[in-house]
C-alpha cells in the first residue's frame, strides 16, 4: 500500500523573514534563505528560533559547503544544474 506524505514549499510572510520554508514529510520545517551578503545569517537564526527547528539553510555566493553551528551554507552554483 502506498502512503502519501505531505510536503510543500511555502513563503514566510513575516517582514524580514526567510525566503522559503520547506516542509518535509512528518511536518519538519526547513527554513531557506537565499543570500548574497551578510543578511542571511540573522534571518535564518530568527527562523530557526521561530519554527523551533534544528537547522536552517543559506544559499549563498560561497565557494564551498560549510556548516556553522546549526546553519548550513550551500553555494548557489549547486543549483545551476536544476
Amino acid at each position: 500500500m502506498k502512503e502519501t506524505i505531505q510536503t510543500g514549499i511555502f513563503y514566510d510572510p513575516e517582514k524580514e523573514g526567510v525566503d522559503f520554508l520547506i516542509q518535509r514529510g512528518g511536518g519538519e520545517i526547513i527554513p531557506i534563505e537565499v543570500s548574497i551578503g551578510k543578511k542571511g545569517k540573522s534571518q535564518i537564526k530568527k527562523a530557526i528560533n521561530k519554527y523551533k527547528v534544528g537547522y536552517g539553510v543559506v544559499i549563498s555566493n560561497a565557494n564551498d559547503v560549510k556548516k556553522e553551528g546549526n546553519i548550513i551554507y550551500l553555494p548557489v552554483t549547486f543549483f545551476s544544474f536544476v
